[in-house]
């Protein structure tokens, strides 16, 4: 396999038709095809369905797929390492963080890295958090902020912060309970409205796992909303209260639109870190956005941002 032929088959895969590959590669449509057919016959497997509308991924297409994207990127930060100085801060770094980190962390962590590191590539990206860890193992993601619950051994985990989670409703809602805080039984007296489990890795899961280890019967489910802030919206109109990091609402609950009550539960937290892969090379643009995204951390709960959020001291 030639990386040419990885490149080619990604450009085809992603313009979604030869022609409009073999513009954009600058390649004769012939040749790119030629490619193509060479890289399905050393795999052995068809990649790609050829149709008069296009082409679209087999399903062997789309695992090799994953892994073209995380080979290319690792060449091309190992092309960009060795030209650079042993100390230089350059190249690209993917970031990513699950849909419930990244309402808090995102835009900090996008301005700090602007400010702090001009000279690196930074994407971030908000993912489903089931797809989080392969992708980190494939080389697609550099780093990510996770639970620990779900990780395989090969990603390293550092923690970051404690969230305690608590119960909202809505303003307006007449059956809720009164001020202060609510036992888990309180809390899961009425249907709630959460994420499912396929999705809710982060979430739903924390919530399910403290029930059960409080030998607390499974909660009646109102709704289930894989969308943070249509879930939100849904409680705000009475559809049901919810169970979540307080950090998530923390603008509608400061606004008047939601309350939130602390939960009387140990187990109502969940520990959020900093993941990497343990194979993969540590450049010296990832360890910088690894530090800047614990300095972004500690500085959003040192300065009460992280509404929730108790920082975690190693050792």
């Amino acid at each position: 396999m030639e990386l040419r032929q990885f490149k080619y088959f990604l450009s085809i895969a992603d313009s979604g038709s030869l022609s409009r590959a073999a513009l954009q590669l600058h390649v004769a449509q012939s040749a790119l095809s030629r490619q193509l057919s060479e890289l399905e016959a050393e795999l052995g497997t068809q990649l790609l369905l050829r149709s008069r509308n296009g082409v679209v991924l087999t399903d062997s297409g789309k695992v090799f797929y994953e892994y073209a994207q995380g080979i290319t990127k690792q060449i091309e930060d190992a092309r960009a390492a060795v030209h650079c100085a042993a100390d230089a801060v350059v190249g690209s770094v993917v970031a990513a963080l699950p849909q419930s980190v990244a309402a808090t962390l995102a835009l900090p962590l996008l301005r700090a890295a602007a400010k702090r590191y001009p000279n690196i590539v930074f994407h971030l990206n908000e993912e489903l958090t089931g797809n989080m860890a392969d992708q980190m193992l494939r080389g697609r993601v550099d780093v990510a902020v996770f639970t620990p619950g779900m990780l395989p051994q090969d990603i390293a985990f550092t923690p970051l912060v404690d969230e305690a989670f608590v119960l909202i409703h809505s303003s307006q809602d007449e059956g809720a309970p009164p001020p202060g805080d609510v036992t888990v039984a309180q809390a899961i007296a009425r249907p709630l409205v959460l994420p499912s489990n396929h999705h809710g890795h982060c979430t739903r899961w924390i919530v399910d796992a403290a029930l059960e280890a409080g030998s607390y019967r499974a909660q009646r489910i109102a709704a289930e909303i894989n969308s943070v802030y249509v879930l939100k919206s849904a409680v705000e109109a009475g559809i049901g209260p919810t169970i979540m990091p307080l950090g998530l609402a923390q603008r509608e609950v400061e606004d008047g639109r939601l309350v939130a009550h602390a939960i009387a539960s140990d187990a109502m937290v969940r520990r959020l870190g900093l993941c990497v892969s343990r194979h993969l090379p540590m450049t010296n643009a990832k360890r910088a956005i690894c530090q800047l995204i614990r300095d972004v951390v500690r500085e959003l709960c040192e300065q009460q941002r992280w509404a929730g959020a108790r920082l975690v001291t190693e050792g």
